[in-house]
């Protein structure tokens, strides 16, 4: 055998090995598995413990500030307890790099580590569900359910135009309201609210013919009309500070979602690093066990 065919066969191996990926998908997917089940397993238990929190009666039901306090910090706890579980796995499984120095190795740990963290969080997604926010889902259903139960109770209720209505077609004499007119008068309270102001021709008008029609005065028809305006605007500034804080809770939300996920690709990054550092010590496990 020649030289020359001496030194082809003994690179030949290197070159074999530098050929190949260094991402071993047996060990990511184990992890993401687990990371997975793990999430499934507290989001499942993060479900009773938020709907124990919530009542449709708010004097039963723990404050907003309490439930978001609570959401946070265990969704924190479950994609830190899923991903680390799941990159510690995956650098415990993962093959020795026999060729590569310490430093080298725990690199490539770490990066299998972020490998699960990003197959466990897709994997999730195909399930409809989400490991960093799945818990906060759960607390947040059972708020929804309470202020669910809370809007049906609130729902059997007079609406703020119709009750505002009812007080300004309350008649003194025999002839009520028409449909008619109280359609009329609602369009005309409608229109002001969207403009901000309510015309004054239209004021007088809707008070005359409330005067004529329910026996009333002038004076007392316009002092009617004013209260039921200045009720339906409150109604609606009420609503547009339920909107704003809504909103406001979203952009929160999803700002802590995105902190979370962080948290959670750091917790493996490590995870995997100390899975690896175990593996190339064989650190025997088995006492924690109790075996």
């Amino acid at each position: 055998m020649s030289m020359e065919t001496t030194e082809i066969l003994a690179v030949a191996p290197e070159a074999e090995r530098d050929s190949g990926s260094y991402l071993e998908w047996s060990a990511i997917l184990g992890g993401a598995v687990l990371a997975v089940a793990i999430s499934t397993l507290l989001t499942a238990f993060g479900s009773a413990v938020g709907l124990s929190m919530v009542s449709a009666d708010t004097a039963r039901s723990s404050g907003l500030t309490a439930l978001a306090i609570a959401a946070g910090l265990w969704a924190l706890w479950v994609t830190v307890s899923a991903c680390a579980a799941g990159g510690y796995l995956a650098g415990r499984m993962r093959r020795p790099a026999l060729d590569a120095s310490a430093h080298e190795r725990g690199v490539r740990d770490g990066a299998h580590g972020l490998v699960v963290w990003a197959a466990g969080a897709i994997l999730v997604a195909v399930l409809a569900t989400s490991t960093v926010t799945g818990a906060a889902r759960t607390v947040a259903a059972g708020a929804a359910a309470a202020t669910a139960g809370a809007g049906a109770l609130i729902s059997q209720q007079a609406d703020p135009l119709g009750s505002s209505l009812d007080v300004l077609m309350r008649s003194a004499g025999s002839t009520p309201a028409t449909p008619g007119e109280r359609e009329e008068a609602s369009r005309i309270l409608i229109n002001g609210l969207s403009t901000g102001t309510l015309d004054a021709a239209d004021r007088t008008y809707i008070a005359s013919r409330m005067a004529a029609r329910l026996g009333i005065a002038q004076p007392e028809a316009e002092k009617r009309i004013d209260d039921a305006f200045a009720k339906l605007n409150r109604a609606k500034e009420t609503a547009k500070q339920a909107a704003e804080r809504a909103r406001k809770a979203s952009v929160i939300a999803a700002f802590l979602a995105a902190a979370v996920l962080l948290v959670g690709a750091a917790a493996a990054w490590f995870a995997a690093q100390l899975g690896g550092s175990h593996r190339d010590e064989e650190m025997d496990l088995s006492s924690i066990f109790g075996r």
